[in-house]
C-alpha cells in the first residue's frame, strides 16, 4: 500500500536531496545493493522504506532526518497508520483499498461506513488479542482462538452487511485483515500471515457453518458438529463405506437421532475455493454416496484475478444453456457426474443449476440472511432420505420441518 499524505511528502524530499548531491537514481541502488526502480518507489511514496532503508539513502546523499524534515508543515497533512487493509468512505459507500500482488486494490462496498468498517476489524484484534495469554507450546489453544477471532469477524460483518457478497467479504476483506500483521499482537511479528492464513481459514470456515446453522437444525433434531478426540472416531466410525474413512477429513459432521442414539449420516466439505479439491475431498465424497450417505460441498467459491479492481466471479463458470455447453470441468463434477451430493455456493456471483436442468448433484446459491435456506432444508431432507433408506421411516425429523 502507498504511504499517507504526510509520508508521500516526507519521503519525495528525498528525491531533491539525491538531485542536489548530484547522485541518479542508478547510482544509489547500486550503492545499497538495490535493484532496479526502489529508489524511485521509496522516492513516490508507494513504497515505505525501513527506518535502516531511509537512514542508508541519507547517509549516501551526505543528508540527515533533520534535512529531510525541513520546511514540511505536518499539521497540514494527513497523518494515519496505513494498514494492509483499510476502509475509506465515499458517499454511502466504503472502498475497501488493500494490495493485490502488484495492485493497489478497491473493493465498493455499499451502504458500509469506516465506523462500521473499525468495528469489524476490532472484533478481529481484539479475538486475536487472546493469544498473548497463551503459551508458547499451546498450538491447540493458538488454534482455536484463531479460528475463533476469524469466524466472529466474518459473522460480524454479514451482520452488519447483509446486502453484501459474503464471498466478496470473506476475500477481500477478512483474508486481508487477517494478514495484515498489525491486527496480530507484536510478539508475532515474524510469523508468516500468508501460511497462517491458509491454515487458519479452513478452521474459521468450519466454525462459520456450524455457527449459522447449529441453533436451527438443532430445533429440529440435527446436529451440525465439529466433532473431535473419541466421538468423533465413535461418529466417523459409522460411516462405513468401500473405502477406508480418514476421520481427520471429516471434519464437519451431520449427526440425527435414532431411538436416543446419535447417527452420523454425512459430511460437509467446507471449502473456501476449489483448491486441492480432487485430491482431498472427492474419493471419500464419492465413497459416502455410494453406501448411502450424504456429502454436500460448502464454498466460499472465492476466485478473482489481481487488477485495481478485482471482480470475485468464482470457479464454476457458466450452467448448461439450451443448445449451448460451455460448463467448466467444476461445474460437471458436481451437476454431471455427482462427486458431491449437492453444492451451496456463498458467492452471489456463482451461477445456479438451471431448475429445469436434470442433474446428479445440484449447485445452489446461499446468503447467511437466514439460517433457513436451501442448504439447511437440503441437509432435513437427506436425514428423512436416511432414514427411509436405512429403516423404512422418516426418523425423529417431521415433514413439516422439511416442507419449511
Amino acid at each position: 500500500m502507498a504511504g499517507s499524505e504526510a509520508a508521500k511528502a516526507l519521503l519525495g524530499r528525498l528525491r531533491v536531496l539525491r538531485e542536489a548531491a548530484g547522485i541518479s537514481e542508478e547510482e544509489l541502488e547500486q550503492r545499497l545493493i538495490l535493484g532496479p526502480g526502489w529508489v524511485r518507489r521509496f522516492e513516490s511514496g508507494a513504497t515505505i522504506p525501513s527506518v535502516d532503508v531511509l537512514l542508508a539513502m541519507l547517509g549516501e546523499v551526505g543528508a540527515d532526518l533533520t534535512e529531510l524534515a525541513r520546511d514540511l508543515d505536518f499539521t497540514e497533512l494527513e497523518q494515519e497508520v496505513v494498514r494492509q487493509v483499510d476502509g475509506v468512505a465515499e458517499g454511502d459507500d466504503l472502498l475497501i483499498k488493500f494490495k493485490y500482488a502488484k495492485h493497489d486494490a478497491v473493493y465498493r462496498l455499499p451502504r458500509a461506513s469506516s465506523e462500521e468498517f473499525g468495528q469489524v476489524i476490532g472484533v478481529l484484534r481484539n479475538g486475536l488479542a487472546r493469544l498473548v495469554a497463551v503459551g508458547d507450546d499451546d498450538d491447540g489453544e493458538k488454534k482455536a482462538i484463531k479460528a475463533d477471532a476469524v469466524a466472529r469477524t466474518f459473522l460480524e460483518a454479514v451482520r452488519l452487511w447483509p446486502h453484501a457478497n459474503p464471498s466478496d467479504l470473506w476475500w477481500f476483506l477478512v483474508s486481508r485483515a487477517f494478514c495484515d500483521g498489525f491486527n496480530h499482537p507484536a510478539e508475532f511479528a515474524r510469523l508468516d500471515l500468508g501460511q497462517s492464513w491458509k491454515r487458519t481459514s479452513g478452521w474459521a470456515l468450519e466454525e462459520v457453518v456450524v455457527r449459522h446453522y447449529g441453533p436451527f437444525l438443532a430445533e429440529r433434531g440435527i446436529e451440525i458438529v465439529i466433532a473431535s478426540g473419541a466421538r468423533k472416531a465413535e461418529l466417523v466410525a459409522q460411516l462405513v463405506t468401500d473405502e477406508r474413512m480418514e476421520s481427520d477429513k471429516a471434519d464437519v459432521l451431520l449427526v440425527g437421532k435414532r431411538s436416543g442414539e446419535d447417527v452420523c449420516f454425512g459430511v460437509v466439505h467446507v471449502k473456501a475455493s476449489f483448491a486441492e479439491r480432487r485430491t482431498d475431498d472427492v474419493p471419500m465424497s464419492r465413497a459416502l454416496i455410494q453406501a448411502g450417505f450424504t456429502s454436500p460441498l460448502w464454498t466460499m467459491d472465492c476466485k478473482s484475478t489481481p487488477s485495481e479492481q478485482p471482480d470475485n466471479s468464482g470457479e464454476l463458470g457458466a450452467p448448461l444453456i439450451e443448445g449451448t455447453d460451455g460448463r467448466s470441468a467444476k461445474r460437471r463434477d458436481i451437476e454431471d457426474d455427482g462427486y458431491f451430493s449437492a453444492c451451496f455456493s456463498y458467492n452471489a456471483n456463482t451461477r445456479p443449476t438451471p431448475s429445469e436442468q436434470t442433474a446428479t448433484g445440484r449447485i445452489h446459491v446461499c446468503s447467511f440472511t437466514n439460517p433457513d435456506d436451501a442448504f439447511s432444508k437440503f441437509v432435513l431432507a437427506e436425514w428423512a432420505r436416511f432414514c427411509r433408506e436405512k429403516w423404512d421411516l422418516n426418523g425423529d425429523v417431521g415433514e413439516a420441518f422439511i416442507r419449511g
